[in-house]
């Protein structure tokens, strides 16, 4: 299901998690009625099996999340588990916390194709790029990793003032740089040799 569990109010003015197909009660008493029914205002998909839905649908129901008023599936060749799905809603929930976000995995795992279908979703057809993607590899300099930095601010300006949407600067293989601190720098201080980056970008 999409968050693993499904809910059940239990006559108690609370909810109970419950296992949907045994119908066992995981934990008693996870919400109150009034957050539960509130969350139901929202359209939370509480107790949906995510992987059983159509594909548009599927797509319907993420773009609701995501604020994106008219949904558009940007690569039909992407499978769109619940996995895939969740890891999306927790990339997007610290984008807008301003959050920076680190993905792990082997590679071919299928990283950079969950942020490029992500990007492409929020894009809704728009011809614009709104991903840069920064190959990282052991001869990556310090000078290089701020120039895509300045590149990507120029990218995300114009998407945000032109368009309304934000822009995703991705370091690939990240980890492979000696220049790994000009990358800490850029996310976690978010400065550029000590100059703050663009606001809003």
């Amino acid at each position: 299901t999409f968050i693993g569990f499904h809910l059940l109010p239990n006559g108690q003015n609370s909810v109970d998690a419950i296992e949907p197909i045994s119908g066992r009660v995981i934990k008693k008493n996870i919400m109150t009625m009034v957050l539960y029914e509130g969350l139901k205002l929202q359209r939370v998909p509480f107790n949906i099996n995510f992987d059983d839905l159509p594909r548009g649908e599927k797509i319907e129901r993420i773009c609701n999340v995501l604020g994106i008023q008219w949904p558009l599936d940007p690569d039909e060749t992407y499978e769109l588990t619940t996995d895939n799905i969740l890891k999306m809603l927790a990339i997007h929930m610290r984008f807008r916390c301003g959050i920076p976000v680190i993905i792990m995995g082997e590679t071919g795992c299928g990283k950079t194709r969950l942020i490029k279908f992500l990007c492409e979703l929020r894009r809704s057809g728009v011809a614009t790029e709104n991903m840069k993607l920064v190959k990282v590899h052991g001869g990556t300099t310090s000078e290089m990793i701020y120039t895509k930095v300045r590149e990507a601010e120029d990218i995300a300006s114009v998407n945000q003032q032109d368009y309304g949407f934000d822009s995703v600067l991705f370091f690939d293989e990240a980890n492979t740089t000696e220049a790994i601190s000009s990358i800490k720098e850029v996310l976690c201080d978010k400065t550029v040799k000590g100059e703050s980056l663009t606001p809003n970008c």
